[in-house]
């Protein structure tokens, strides 16, 4: 078998995962999946009860004095699908759009993040030609939402690896050694509600925006929509929030909001159109659709007071946004940034979810403190959920040496690059629980993660399993 043959068997590997529904808190299909395919495969496996995971093989002949590689991959996605959609990702295949050079999704995002690395994790666990260590292949649940797989995974004592290859990556040319850690913030309040009386009500609706990922875009100068539609409504005095649907996922550049409110104002549209004029719009956001009309229902609403409308716009536009530091010690390196990813208010009820990021711990904490303080003088209730861990770069790392070599090797001696990155990533969870392991993360391309416009490029697969086996023959 070629090396054309052994990367078609791994596009073939996602196509079949792809037909099975792996949302997060959802993955126990894929992790039946995964139990079966070690079962037909003789291989000793593990799963816990977060459907996380781990296969072993043994090493191939010559082999057997090299050190043991842990390679890793999460098996949920982001469920994120264009508006009017009717897929259900709870039961629905994901619809592959294959030209032979690209694959994408019809209407939803792909799953590439990470089924292509789940799919490469299966073809060095099955491939009867290659020369291989003993390895170690941990697919990982929950990592959309906090890597609470990575956190709580129960048999970590069984590993016995050096080496961790993560395969979460998202462009061929770049190893990532260090990431920044987290935290998810829920802003939560219950207010009183009333009938409208004189006030008129109106729909607020904010489309077309980029959205993306929270870590890897936040540098982009995209619009997050729940920003922009707390902008708009400030300049509205006499306002009462009846309801708010704002973003889908809190690690996502919200992109579509939709706001019923009230006011006894005349042509709200008036007191947002020289901040809609004036916006600093990135090329990804030209799309931009603000529209204001006031509702035709006769359905009783019932509206919030004008103090809590005030409490709401304070908090969202008082919270922490967008880059809020640059690294001093790595060029182009977001440090720290904040993203307001959910909005939901709906009888009063209200709820804003805040992804706060940074590489440097002492600093999310900082900023952390200040968005908390706020929200509580306005009365608001704060969960923090699914915090974890930022990993530190190693300058001694035997893996970043080899796999430059390697990259080289099999890129025409071109040079890669090797960076930290402001998302999160499960190594610095598992280094938590395994610090004598020397780690790095790589993957093949994939653009617009977290969108419905997320494509995986195959000859970059092709390229990075090039890649893979040179690093796997050359590490000791």
């Amino acid at each position: 078998m070629n090396i054309q043959e052994k990367y078609e068997k791994i596009v073939n590997y996602f196509k079949d995962i792809s037909n099975i529904p792996r949302n997060s808190k959802h993955e126990e299909k894929i992790a039946e999946y995964l139990c079966k395919f070690a079962r037909d495969n003789n291989l000793y496996h593990r799963r816990d009860k977060y459907n996380n995971v781990v296969i072993f093989r043994n090493a191939t002949k010559n082999m057997k004095n090299k050190k043991t590689i842990l390679f890793q991959a999460h098996t949920d996605m982001v469920c994120v699908k264009k508006e009017g959609s009717n897929h259900d990702f709870e039961v629905d295949p994901i619809k592959i759009i294959d030209d032979g050079k690209t694959l994408r999704a019809t209407d939803t995002t792909l799953g590439a993040d990470d089924g292509i690395g789940v799919a490469f994790l299966m073809f060095l666990l099955t491939d009867k030609e290659i020369e291989i260590p003993n390895i170690e292949c941990l697919f990982t649940t929950q990592e959309e939402i906090g890597m609470d797989g990575a956190r709580e995974f129960e048999y970590y004592n069984e590993l016995k690896a050096d080496y961790l290859i993560n395969l979460d990556g998202e462009e061929e040319n770049t190893a990532i050694v260090g990431c920044a850690g987290g935290v998810s913030i829920n802003y939560s309040k219950v207010c009183d509600i009333s009938d409208l009386k004189n006030e008129k009500s109106y729909i607020l609706n904010i489309d077309g925006l980029f959205g993306g990922h929270s870590g890897v875009d936040i540098d982009k100068n995209r619009i997050n929509s729940n920003y922009l539609a707390a902008k708009l409504l400030k300049e509205i005095d006499d306002l009462r929030i009846i309801s708010w649907k704002g973003g889908t996922k809190d690690n996502a550049i919200a992109n579509s909001t939709q706001v019923i409110f009230a006011t006894k104002e005349k042509s709200p549209i008036d007191f947002m159109s020289d901040i809609i004029e004036n916006l600093d719009t990135c090329e990804e956001d030209m799309g931009l659709l603000v529209s204001v009309h006031e509702t035709k229902q006769k359905a009783r609403f019932m509206a919030m007071s004008k103090d809590n409308s005030f409490e709401i716009i304070k908090l969202i536009l008082g919270l922490k946004q967008d880059v809020i530091k640059w690294s001093k010690d790595i060029e182009g390196l977001v440090e720290t940034s904040g993203n307001i990813g959910i909005v939901r208010i709906d009888d009063g009820k209200i709820k804003i979810i805040e992804s706060l990021r940074s590489s440097i711990d002492s600093q999310k904490e900082e900023i952390k403190e200040k968005n908390n303080q706020l929200a509580k003088s306005l009365g608001f209730n704060i969960v923090e959920e699914g915090e974890y861990p930022g990993w530190k770069y190693n300058p001694n790392s035997k893996l970043e040496k080899v796999y430059k070599e390697a990259y080289k090797i099999t890129h025409d001696n071109q040079e890669p690059i090797v960076c930290a990155i402001h998302a999160g990533v499960e190594c610095g969870m598992i280094y938590e629980k395994l610090p004598r392991l020397d780690m790095i993360s790589l993957g093949p391309d994939v653009k617009d993660v977290h969108t419905v416009n997320e494509t995986l490029y195959l000859q970059s697969c092709k390229k990075m399993l090039e890649t893979l086996i040179e690093i796997i023959n050359r590490l000791d």
